[in-house]
């Protein structure tokens, strides 16, 4: 089965965020992780169950899951549900960044 792969809002902004951010600090690797997490969303239409449970999970009424994309040190977490045949990127974040349940409990 084929999913279809929707990135939602947050997600588009934590790409555009994270990839300006590298075009103006590390000009020579951007288009590299721009590709890279594309590549890594778009494996999501194909088997994303082969993915696990992320912890946030627990704070959301969905599962949430993560699929890890780069490489030490540079690896980010590319969290998404899956809803019937439709799954739904949420977040991008690199794994050095507070969990988002950090966030909520902050509140």
């Amino acid at each position: 089965m084929n999913y279809q792969v929707i990135i939602t809002p947050s997600a588009k902004a934590d790409i555009f965020e994270t990839n300006t951010w590298l075009l103006e600090n590390r000009y020579s690797v951007a288009d590299k992780w721009l590709w890279s997490v594309s590549q890594a969303i778009t494996s999501l239409a194909k088997f994303p169950e082969r993915c696990p449970i992320s912890e946030e999970s627990a704070s959301f009424d969905v599962d949430v899951r993560q699929l890890m994309c780069g490489k030490r040190p540079n690896v980010y977490r590319i969290l998404f549900s899956i809803s019937d045949d439709r799954i739904y990127v949420l977040r991008v974040r690199s794994t050095r960044q507070k969990r988002l349940i950090d966030d909520y409990d902050d509140e």
